[in-house]
């Protein structure tokens, strides 16, 4: 919606954000209900980039993180609002680019879209009521990155490797030519299966940072099963 757009670019600008990338607005773009909820956080919504899907809004980022609830059927590292806006903090001390993920107020991230994440962040709410307004979530997160880089001296307890992290590009070019090899190995059987196992290597490969040598690696290692089954 309109409306929850233009909420979010206001909390963003209250907090010092103004990166916002949106995928496919609902009520198309631009919005004009989107321009009057922003109040003064207009300019968040002049240079906003829109996207036709997740995967083109993602693609140049070393990491992201899915904002859910859901979280138990995802095997992800969970952090909590503060939690995980320091570790996102230190990643881009290191010079990584990070994104936020939030789902429609409607029905939230897809299960599909959670598993291209590298972990998820959760609000901690009210078990009787958990959903909560997507300009409400971006409020509570943005808030807390407000509160770190207000005090940048603060201790950071996780220590994240300074590694050359690939980009999600990179990570589903690599996964698609996964696919395709174990479709031609006969690995996605029975047919009902094809969805889950799918999702199972999305999940796998997103879950944790890979670095380039890695994603080299790995490439390589699909090049030699190719060569040798083919030979």
């Amino acid at each position: 919606m309109g409306e929850n757009i233009g909420g979010t670019a206001r909390v963003m600008w209250n907090f010092g954000l103004d990166r916002l990338r949106l995928v496919a607005p609902r009520d198309g773009w631009p919005n004009r209900k989107a321009v009057t909820v922003s109040s003064g956080g207009g300019q968040v919504l002049d240079k906003c980039l829109v996207h036709h899907t997740l995967e083109e809004a993602i693609q140049d980022l070393n990491l992201v993180f899915a904002t859910t609830i859901r979280t138990r059927k995802f095997s992800k590292e969970v952090f909590n609002p503060y939690e995980g806006m320091k570790l996102i903090r230190d990643l881009i001390r290191k010079g990584k680019s990070v994104g936020i993920i939030f789902g429609s107020e409607r029905a939230g991230l897809e299960s599909k879209e959670i598993a291209i994440a590298n972990a998820i962040i959760t609000v901690p709410v009210n078990s009787k009521f958990s959903s909560l307004n997507l300009s409400h979530a971006v409020a509570v997160l943005a808030y807390e990155w407000f509160k770190i880089s207000e005090h940048a001296n603060d201790d950071i307890k996780r220590v994240i490797s300074d590694l050359n992290i690939t980009n999600k590009s990179e990570v589903n070019s690599f996964i698609q030519n996964l696919k395709i090899e174990l479709s031609r190995s006969g690995y996605f059987w029975p047919e009902d299966k094809r969805e889950s196992l799918n999702r199972n290597i999305e999940n796998l490969f997103h879950r944790m940072p890979l670095t380039g040598p890695d994603i080299r690696t790995l490439f390589g290692i699909i090049k030699s099963i190719s060569k040798h089954r083919d030979g």
